[in-house]
């Protein structure tokens, strides 16, 4: 087993296609298929499904990937003991969903990749072509990216104890009509869910305070001013005890995906490797 079969299996484990990984190792896409094929010989057992012109992780890949992950931890984690280099390697990240999660996990990354910088972008109207990374609400149909789900979590209302909406097991949209709204602005998802919603409900919501930071929507609702939409993964546990989460109506769902750049570095792969393996992290 060689090193660089470890890497060439963990960069198609992400992209889901060898030619993509050919690329990025600048080799033919030949020596990636028979590279992963001497792999698997070597495991006993196949990694990827093929079908067609599809590729994907089987079970045994997955466990696979799981330990191969560990191994490049471990590798980097030495190699910052031993190093007293500055950053080399900057990645270039797009966050317009998820920003707390976001900044919790690239905070344990470096703590193990100290020489890697990120910079960071919250602009929803970006061009995401100039990005390593986007994490995004948005689907995308740019073949210039490759999209993996990231979370998808439930969305409820937020409401302070004091509300009488705070009784309540279950919540339904209409019944918000005359309620007032702390939202993020337009360019947010969850302004976006929160408008559509409210349309749906034949009503337009009475926004009373509007910005784009999400820890001021929850310093609003602690001192009870009214209603947000909030999600229930990512903001979990930021909550003062004075706030209540309802379910709304059958359940509302957010699912946040990864974008990666076919052209990102190794660097900015194996960052979105660590990104998207959080999401099983209780």
């Amino acid at each position: 087993m060689e090193f660089l079969q470890l890497k060439y299996f963990r960069h198609a484990a992400l992209t889901e296609n060898f030619s993509h990984t050919a690329k990025a190792f600048m080799v033919p896409p030949s020596s990636v298929s028979s590279s992963i094929k001497k792999l698997e010989a070597e495991l006993g057992s196949a990694l990827f499904e093929r079908k067609s012109n599809t590729l994907s992780l089987n079970e045994n890949g997955k466990i696979f990937l799981s330990a191969v992950n560990n191994i490049f931890a471990e590798l980097e984690r030495a190699k910052n003991s031993i190093s007293t280099e500055v950053p080399q390697e900057k990645i270039k990240l797009l966050i317009n969903s998820n920003r707390s999660l976001l900044t919790k996990i690239i905070s344990e990354f470096r703590l193990f990749n100290s020489r890697i910088a990120f910079c960071l972008d919250f602009d929803g109207n970006a061009d995401w072509d100039s990005y390593d990374i986007v994490v995004s609400d948005e689907a995308s149909s740019d073949e210039l990216f490759t999209t993996k789900e990231f979370i998808e979590e439930e969305i409820l209302l937020a409401v302070h104890k004091d509300n009488p909406l705070s009784e309540k097991g279950v919540v339904f949209v209409d019944s918000l009509k005359n309620e007032k709204f702390i939202c993020l602005h337009k360019n947010y998802s969850l302004r976006t869910i929160t408008d559509n919603l409210c349309l749906e409900s034949g009503f337009s919501p009475d926004i009373i305070i509007e910005c784009d930071d999400p820890s001021c929507i929850r310093d609003y609702l602690k001192m009870g001013m009214e209603v947000s939409l909030v999600p229930s993964f990512s903001w979990k546990d930021q909550f003062d005890r004075d706030i209540r989460l309802i379910k709304i109506g059958e359940g509302v769902m957010r699912t946040t995906n990864v974008h990666i750049n076919k052209n990102a570095s190794n660097t900015a792969v194996e960052f979105a490797m660590h990104l998207l393996n959080y999401k099983n992290t209780p």
